[in-house]
């Protein structure tokens, strides 16, 4: 319980300080300058050493283009995927529009350049021109084409139509494979499914002493919009061969459904993140 409650405190008063960052360094005004990005990475990989998050990195982090950014695609297991991936590369994400109004946390994703989908009302056209548009600026951008998350052992069906945004502009793909395991016998606290709340899910998450993350950066290749469809069955299949890799090199013990949880179906057709 002392650990957790010093744990939180911590947690808080970084928080706190990404507030006073996002004055300092302007963000508020213009969340593109070099300043932004770097800080935010900087926060974002603090924030996954204060969740005790110890990091494996294989395959090459990719250098974005000066004139486009790249469009980063990941499995999707826990609103800790992004301060993971985004504590090793400078990016931009897609988040449900749910975020935007947590405190604190929705302010901080707003100040830095977040970008917001509606799941289910059909925003993903509006979304995938605004993708475009941040790539076209030289500003990468992360989502998760899931939909929705998992418990981390499997990877579920890619919904190809925020993938449209490569229709707008010639870019460059790097799919992305993530992995949680903590101790055999233990359970892992990571995943974020069904009726999860944030609350009590991080006061959870803080219990554990040791949780190990691998993030797996596949081969950038450019986006295949002339075979769409087939171009996203056959990404996905990559991303989950990889996971399956990880999984089976962790065995027994890997992503575990939490107790009580329950996966929701799959999404009609959009994507997003937390």
């Amino acid at each position: 319980m002392i650990k957790q409650c010093w744990s939180a405190a911590r947690l808080f008063l970084h928080i706190m300080a990404g507030i006073v960052l996002l004055v300092l360094t302007g963000s508020l005004w213009n969340n593109k300058t070099k300043l932004v990005k770097r800080t935010k990475q900087w926060w974002l990989h603090r924030t996954t050493q204060l969740l005790g998050i110890d990091v494996e990195v294989k395959g090459q982090v990719p250098l974005a283009n000066q004139e486009k950014g790249i469009l980063y695609v990941s499995n999707h297991v826990s609103w800790i995927d992004i301060p993971l991936i985004g504590g090793l590369s400078q990016l931009n994400f897609l988040s449900k529009a749910e975020v935007r109004r947590w405190p604190l946390i929705g302010k901080l994703a707003e100040g830095t350049g977040t970008l917001f989908i509606q799941r289910g009302a059909g925003d993903a056209e509006r979304v995938s021109k605004s993708i475009a548009d941040y790539l076209e600026e030289g500003r990468s951008v992360l989502f998760f084409p899931e939909g929705t998350t998992s418990d981390g052992s499997q990877v579920k069906r890619f919904f190809p139509k925020l993938f449209k945004a490569a229709q707008h502009t010639g870019i460059n793909l790097c799919p992305l494979a993530i992995h949680y395991y903590v101790e055999a016998g233990k359970q892992n606290p990571v995943p974020f499914i069904g009726d999860d709340e944030f609350t009590p899910h991080l006061w959870n998450l803080l219990r554990h002493r040791k949780i190990r993350a691998t993030v797996e950066f596949l081969p950038v290749r450019p986006v295949d919009t002339t075979e769409l469809d087939s171009f996203v069955r056959e990404l996905q299949q990559e991303v989950a061969a990889a996971v399956g890799n990880h999984h089976k090199r962790y065995q027994p013990s890997t992503s575990t459904q939490l107790p009580g949880a329950s996966i929701p179906g799959d999404l009609k057709g959009e994507a997003a993140s937390f």
